[in-house]
């Protein structure tokens, strides 16, 4: 029988939380996050706008796991 002894995400995070290294990334997040709103205005046609929002939506979803 094989025990899995990985961490959880949840574990990693928590671990890795406080780090200057980790909050470098964080704020990274941040500002593409941010960057990808910005763009929205420039988009041109309904494919541009898609793949922001997409972006946006990630980012969302990844800085929901690192908080």
């Amino acid at each position: 029988m094989i025990i899995n002894n990985k961490p959880t995400l949840s574990q990693s995070v928590e671990s890795l939380r406080g780090r200057d290294d980790f909050e470098a990334i964080v704020q990274f997040v941040r500002d593409e996050r941010e960057r990808f709103f910005s763009d929205l205005r420039q988009c041109e046609n309904e494919r541009d706008v898609m793949k922001c929002v997409g972006s946006v939506a990630t980012l969302d979803e990844l800085l929901q796991i690192l908080s």
